[in-house]
């Protein structure tokens, strides 16, 4: 984490008449969901994912069997969230989060927020494979 973010590049300094903001971090199930739940709530959405696709991993086997396209297990996060007027989407990998400061530091922006909803996800860790073995208890 960076001592200092750098104030220059704020994203979304000032609300829209008084609107709060809120910030997700991950566009997973558990994003994506508490982005649905905020979209008739007077609020600016911003949802961060270092990925431009939600990715709906329990039907991945079928892709590698050739019984799925894997269009039907990714879906653009953009394309997700359309319809809502309240929600942007940022590209962006989180290198800082300053709670007392209420900013996200990214690459490339530091994002104030009102309220910071954290859903980042889980990895698995399959036995037998690089990360399962890495997750693996010693």
């Amino acid at each position: 984490m960076a001592a200092n973010p750098d104030l220059s590049t704020l994203v979304g300094a000032e609300p829209h008449a008084g609107r709060i903001r809120v910030v997700i971090l991950g566009a997973g199930f558990g994003g994506l969901e508490a982005a649905k739940g905020l979209a008739r709530v007077d609020a600016d959405l911003t949802v961060i994912d270092q990925h431009n696709y939600h990715l709906f991993q329990p039907l991945l086997y079928q892709v590698a069997t050739a019984a799925l396209s894997p269009a039907n297990v990714a879906a653009p996060i953009r394309g997700i969230l359309r319809a809502q007027a309240n929600a942007t989407v940022l590209l962006a990998g989180v290198i800082g989060i300053y709670p007392v400061a209420r900013l996200v530091d990214v690459r490339e922006h530091t994002v104030p927020y009102d309220q910071l909803v954290v859903a980042t996800g889980a990895r698995t860790g399959i036995p037998g494979t690089p990360i399962g073995n890495r997750l693996r208890p010693a």
